[in-house]
């Protein structure tokens, strides 16, 4: 809450300097013109998660009992002498499925599914920047899915599956992966009046990138206000424009829910 405070209080200032310093702000910050004229189309595929982050957190349960912990290594990985492998599927019918990365508060949605004719009581673990963290709750017969949610997952992590036998929790499948929120937003047009935004999903998370022209420009129609992205991980670039006409402009764009600094924009045109 503090970041997102300073955050706040960083983008209130910047407005604030966009109207006071006016065409000297522009000075310094206009990007070099495109010699291209713009064609003012959107473009760029999109990929808005399907499970809305939050949405469907599984609902925590207390341990009911011990837990036969896999060895494993200083970084939270399995030792090659352990006799498991990843996604075994030690217990039939109870399995890890795709897992989903979120921005949105660093979310790991480790996702489970039970396809057998009982409720399954289930444990799972994740390591994750040098710490254990557990989720213990059930997921329903009859293919079933669950959600456990780990908040604040940043990098590299390895989760665990544990179901409970009525006597403790036994190792089931295990799955790495990697939660990276890194969107990067260049300008790439500056020039008569419009500009242009290049925004590219360089992590391995789902992503809303919010960008917003701070002072509208009048009379500018559907390019001016704020704007919903949902670039693609792996790098395709979204190309965005915005009509600013020919006064002092300010242009922020934040990935929404995360804790990066939003990148700012600034010119005279």
């Amino acid at each position: 809450m503090k970041q997102f405070s300073k955050i706040s209080r960083f983008l209130s200032v910047f407005a604030l300097s966009v109207v006071v310093l006016g065409s000297s702000v522009a000075s310094v910050s206009a990007a070099p013109a495109s010699p291209q004229a713009p064609n003012k189309q959107n473009s760029g595929p999109q990929a808005k998660a399907p499970i809305e982050p939050g949405s469907k957190d599984a609902k925590a349960t207390a341990a009911l009992g011990r837990t036969n912990l896999v060895t494993t290594n200083d970084n939270g990985t399995m030792k090659a002498a352990t006799n498991v492998a990843p996604l075994a599927g030690s217990v039939s019918g109870v399995d890890f499925q795709t897992f989903s990365n979120y921005c949105w508060k660093n979310l790991l949605y480790t996702t489970v599914r039970n396809t057998t004719s009982a409720t399954k009581y289930i444990q799972v673990r994740v390591y994750n920047q040098g710490a254990y963290h557990d989720v213990y709750t059930s997921v329903a017969a009859g293919g079933s899915y669950v959600y456990p949610a780990f908040y604040g997952t940043d990098g590299s992590y390895s989760a665990y599956l544990y179901v409970w036998n009525g006597s403790s929790y036994v190792y089931d499948e295990y799955k790495g992966g990697t939660n990276t929120c890194n969107v990067s937003v260049t300008r790439t047009y500056n020039t008569g009046g419009w500009v242009q935004l290049k925004i590219q999903n360089l992590g391995t998370a789902y992503a809303t990138q919010i960008s917003s022209e701070l002072a509208p420009y009048p009379g500018s129609g559907t390019y001016t206000g704020t704007h919903y992205d949902y670039p693609v991980a792996g790098g395709a670039a979204i190309y965005r424009w915005f009509q600013v006409g020919t006064q002092p402009y300010g242009i922020v764009s934040s990935t929404y829910g995360s804790f990066n600094m939003p990148a700012i924009f600034s010119g005279d045109l």
